[in-house]
């Protein structure tokens, strides 16, 4: 068989590897894509059936599966939202890897006796965790938005940051090192060195690409050719992940900033939809590659060993990751599930060891065993988060008290949404926001609600939405608007009043339950009133209509009169009360009807005070 047969041979064996053992392991209780990529990976690799012939080249080739992951997580944020995390990134990033790093290489040296360089690899090595692993399951789970989820991919995105020093640092403390060992000066300019030239790499990166970003997207989207538009995002991705290789930093680092970037833009939807695609193969080729490099026969003949090990590993990383999380006003049940994400080995691991081994800090046989506890810990990942799950909503499940807002879990919250009211239409509401990454605080007053909500570990409080001390509780000074969905007219329109009073930069957004009711929410400052019968009955009226085969145009045409027309009467009954801004609605669709997009006044094209929302 010759190079190209033996390739080609190679890629339909991981993919039908994949085919089979994923859905497999989706049906196992607790189980996860990730569990069977990695099953999939041990069966055929080298230490399996050996049917994949160039596993250099495949693992190659998948690493461009965390880049791609780190690009579309950088879509789903903005710059804003990222400054908002940096006191977990910088601060609880850096404790937990100092931390863990000290604590794992002081056991290395002194109770198993390995040399000092050893000691210090082994103990930075294993304090990293797996982003592309933990960031998966998170996104697979639906919690990247929880308090967990954000206090986590804090310390993943500073740790994709320290490997650039552990990397430093292996050749300088190798014996085989010219300048005979640690030096303090050497240590220090190689570091000054590294951190001048990831600090140009990103600033040219960022720089580069609020300058060009989207003129260039601009253009080539006029050309109206979806090829040429998925090749400038290619070329993107790849041109910001080889900047920031050649820095020493990683390539997952400046694909995460290019996608930060073009957030901002509004082509990252598009964008999003059209990578989607090489995410979701590359990420699964990496995780397949994670596999191979399991190897089963050591794990039986070395079982005390690697169990004993993991088992400390996971325990201990868990126990550092939850105190250092409390110490930054983390809760004890999400700094727990924190802990237990971040608790496994990270893929930066296997880099570090093998670099280790050239240099001559550890040996072969001491590495493998590393690598086989590293690969187990990342496969237990998706059992560790479903176990972080199933302690959370045991221990809140009749605690009325750890349900109450704490101000220290709110504290890095800016621009988010309030969500009063966590019933059918409050979770809607979370679960729209949470698949966006878009921040957000939910407060109800029925604790069995607000338990659903945390045991998701979503930001959901037991509180009157209608207090000022709760609002403040939460970050009303800091949020950006207000969607009121609680049960009774009463319970809304204190609410909306509150909001209008003490914190009236917040947009607020209600629900009315009639005429009536939509006057006094307006004249207690609401941004714009929704009637909650209108828009659930007119799409019951369009199936029926569908059912009775009238055309899709014919249905789209009569609801849409029937909407104008009930809302024009909705407003003149408004201006018959006496309310001077009506629900407004009727003006803007007249206008908008009358006048082209380009020709409305911003502020007709905004909603309004006093405006019914459609």
């Amino acid at each position: 068989v010759n190079e190209e047969e033996a390739s080609l041979f190679d890629m339909l064996w991981l993919l039908l590897a994949s085919v089979i053992f994923v859905p497999i392991f989706q049906k196992i209780p607790g189980g996860s894509p990730v569990l069977g990529y990695l099953a999939a990976g041990i069966l055929i690799g080298p230490y399996g059936f050996s049917i994949i012939r160039n596993v250099h080249a495949t693992k190659a080739i998948a690493e461009f599966g965390v880049v791609f992951l780190l690009f579309n997580i950088g879509l789903e944020l903005s710059v804003e939202r990222l400054s908002s995390m940096k006191k977990y990134v910088f601060g609880l990033g850096s404790a937990q890897v100092l931390a863990t790093a000290g604590v794992i290489g002081l056991v290395a040296h002194y109770i198993c006796g390995l040399p000092g360089p050893a000691a210090i690899v082994i103990g930075n090595g294993l304090a990293l965790s797996s982003t592309a692993v933990v960031l998966q399951v998170l996104q697979e789970r639906g919690e990247s938005t929880s308090r967990h989820g954000r206090a986590t991919f804090s310390v993943l995105l500073f740790q994709d940051l320290a490997v650039v020093v552990l990397l430093i640092l292996i050749p300088l403390i190798s014996p085989n090192s010219s300048k005979g060992g640690v030096g303090f000066q050497a240590i220090a300019e190689a570091l000054g060195l590294a951190a001048v030239k990831a600090a140009v790499a990103i600033t040219a990166i960022i720089a580069g690409g609020r300058l060009l970003l989207r003129p260039i997207y601009k253009q080539v989207a006029e050309n109206q050719n979806a090829e040429i538009f998925s090749a400038n995002t290619l070329l993107v991705i790849l041109g910001t992940s080889l900047l920031t290789a050649r820095a020493g930093l990683s390539m997952a680092l400046g694909a995460f900033l290019a996608g930060l970037l073009l957030a901002e833009t509004e082509f990252s939807l598009q964008v999003e939809s059209d990578i989607a695609p090489y995410r979701g193969l590359l990420l699964g080729l990496f995780f397949m590659t994670v596999g191979m490099s399991i190897d089963p026969k050591l794990f039986v003949s070395n079982f005390p060993v690697v169990t004993g090990t993991l088992a400390l590993l996971i325990c201990g990383k868990t126990l550092l990751v939850s105190l250092m999380g409390r110490i930054f006003g983390i809760s004890v049940i999400s700094a727990l599930r924190a802990g237990l994400l971040l608790a496994p080995g990270g893929e930066f691991a296997f880099v570090a060891f093998g670099e280790a081994v050239n240099q001559g800090i550890m040996s072969s046989q001491l590495s493998s065993l590393l690598f086989l506890v590293v690969g187990i810990s990342m496969a237990i990942t998706p059992w560790l988060a479903a176990g972080g799950q199933l302690i959370a909503s045991r221990f809140e499940q009749n605690d009325v008290r750890s349900l109450l807002p704490v101000e220290s879990e709110t504290d890095d919250l800016q621009d988010h949404i309030i969500i009063c009211g966590f019933g059918r239409v409050g979770q809607i509401i979370a679960q729209l926001l949470s698949e966006r990454l878009i921040p957000f605080v939910a407060l109800d007053v029925r604790s069995e609600r607000v338990a659903v909500g945390r045991a998701l570990d979503l930001p959901v409080y037991f509180g009157d939405a209608g207090s000022r001390e709760v609002l403040h509780k939460i970050g009303a000074e800091r949020a950006c608007a207000a969607a009121i969905t609680l049960d009774t007219p009463g319970a809304n329109y204190r609410t909306v009043w509150a909001l209008s009073k003490y914190f009236p930069n917040v947009k607020t957004f209600v629900r009315a339950h009639d005429v009536d009711h939509g006057v006094n929410l307006e004249k207690a400052g609401a941004t714009a009133v929704v009637p909650e019968t209108l828009e659930p009955s007119l799409q019951l009226a369009a199936a029926v209509l569908a059912q009775a085969k009238l055309p899709a145009s014919e249905i789209s045409a009569t609801i849409n009169e029937f909407r104008c027309r009930h809302l024009a009467e909705l407003s003149e009954l408004c201006e018959a009360s006496g309310s001077s801004l009506g629900y407004g609605f009727t003006r803007i669709m007249s206008k908008t009807k009358s006048q082209s997009p380009d020709a409305l006044d911003l502020d007709d094209a905004q909603v309004s005070e006093g405006t019914l929302a459609v």
